[in-house]
């Protein structure tokens, strides 16, 4: 049977020595690059020795397998993140505060270009059940705070904070994603400083123009994009009878449910079926295997973007649209995306979906990405504004935080997410100071589920 393989030496073991931390290194740097180059999930341990140049043996010499080189990187990226939070500066509605905060999300976007690989994995892995939900969710919990405590120090005592922070976060790291693939229509400094002048206005909404001015660069003007693609708004289900159709709605939500929980991709129609509360055989009536469910899924989903899209430009027709009713239109959307997250999870994060599924993908979010742009250009300023990164955080904020939210505070109702949403978005991109001097947002009523 052979020897069994001795313990990996950990990054700080008294054992590796120079010339071994130097292999160790180059072997983490090589992996970031497999992982780059081929995802995670198809990345082998041979895969990444033959790029290193070492046998399998001297991988397992210093790591455990692919999991613990994995988990180091997520480690790297996150201590570097870190480091930044420490370094920043105090904010403030100043040129220096505003300075500090533009070379925080300037030092964040370098950081994203060397971890890239693992920022775009990084909602890949982070399913319940999955080896590194752990450490990404105590990471994101513990940088939420961090930004928190930040504000505490810059004189905020609201208690909302916490969920401002994971905002932020959240916001960040998916406008740097669309940098990173390329979805941005805009250069990048153009990108650092849309966002810097968004998020400054949502923590500071009383900074002077001048201050924004002195920093920000005016951005050369870029087209918005055009609707790509229609969709059928009449149910799927409409030529089936009404029980039928129930019982398609059932597998529909059940299978919402599953690819949110677990990931599409270890997610199974047995648990599917369960969920629903019907047997494999009557799933299998209407859906051939879980593929079939998500491109029925993926298309109602993009529908219902591209429907509320339309929407979103009727409020905005004849200039900034009303506060209550973008705020009602705000409601609605973060229950459409809780009900269809499962299908949005593998439309952003997993880069070999089905190409039906890549073109729901893309003409949902340019649909939308359009009517985001005609928001933010319908307000006039007295300092540069790129609308186009505008349009790129209202997706982040429709994309990322109702989801990110519900993972960190799930005892929270859906008209708390929406309240973080309508103040990034009356603050940062309709600059609107709103009601009173904190950094509450204003409470909606609870819309009918």
């Amino acid at each position: 049977w052979g020897s069994p393989r001795r313990s990996s030496y950990g990054p700080n073991s008294p054992q590796v020595g120079s010339r071994g931390a130097r292999t160790r290194v180059h072997i983490l740097d090589t992996a970031l690059d497999r992982f780059a180059g081929q995802g995670y999930q198809a990345t082998s341990v041979e895969d990444i020795a033959r790029a290193a140049g070492v046998s399998r043996a001297t991988l397992y010499q210093y790591f455990e397998g692919k999991e613990q080189v994995f988990a180091e990187l997520l480690d790297e990226c996150g201590a570097a993140l870190m480091r930044l939070i420490r370094r920043l500066g105090p904010l403030g509605p100043t040129a220096a505060g505003f300075d500090n905060l533009h070379w925080w999300l300037g030092e964040w976007a370098w950081v994203y270009d060397r971890y890239a690989s693992m920022f775009v994995q990084w909602d890949v892995i982070d399913h319940a059940g999955r080896p590194f939900r752990p450490m990404v969710a105590s990471f994101v919990d513990a940088y939420a705070g961090r930004i928190a405590d930040r504000l505490a120090e810059s004189g905020f005592d609201d208690p909302d904070r916490l969920e401002l922070g994971l905002a932020l976060l959240l916001v960040v790291h998916r406008v740097n994603l669309y940098r990173h693939t390329g979805f941005s229509p805009v250069e990048d400094r153009a990108v650092l400083d849309g966002l810097a002048t968004v998020v400054q206005q949502v923590l500071f909404p009383a900074t002077p123009s001048g201050v924004l001015t002195g920093l920000v660069g005016v951005p050369a003007p870029v087209s918005p994009p055009g609707p790509v693609r229609s969709y059928d708004p009449a149910p799927r289900t409409r030529h089936l009878g009404r029980r039928a159709a129930a019982t398609v709605a059932r597998l529909q939500e059940a299978g919402g449910v599953a690819f949110a929980e677990l990931g599409y991709r270890h997610a199974n129609l047995d648990a599917v079926a369960a969920q629903a509360g019907v047997a494999r055989a009557t799933l299998y009536k209407y859906f051939r295997d879980k593929g079939a469910l998500l491109a029925v899924l993926s298309e109602e989903a993009a529908g219902g973007v591209v429907g509320a899209a339309a929407r979103l430009d009727d409020l905005t027709g004849s200039g900034p649209p009303d506060p209550a009713a973008l705020r009602s239109w705000l409601d609605d959307y973060v229950h459409f995306h809780t009900r269809y997250q499962g299908a949005f999870a593998v439309w952003f994060d997993d880069p070999d979906a089905a190409r039906e599924i890549r073109v729901d993908a893309a003409a949902a979010s340019t649909h939308l990405f359009a009517a985001a742009y005609r928001l933010t250009a319908s307000v006039s300023r007295d300092y540069p504004f790129p609308c186009h990164v505008g349009a790129m955080v209202l997706l982040a904020l429709l994309q990322r935080v109702p989801s990110g939210m519900a993972e960190l505070f799930p005892e929270h109702p859906a008209g708390r997410v929406a309240d973080a949403v309508a103040l990034f978005v009356e603050r940062g991109l309709l600059d609107r100071a709103g009601p009173g001097a904190g950094l509450s947002p204003r409470r909606g009523a609870e819309p009918p589920t």
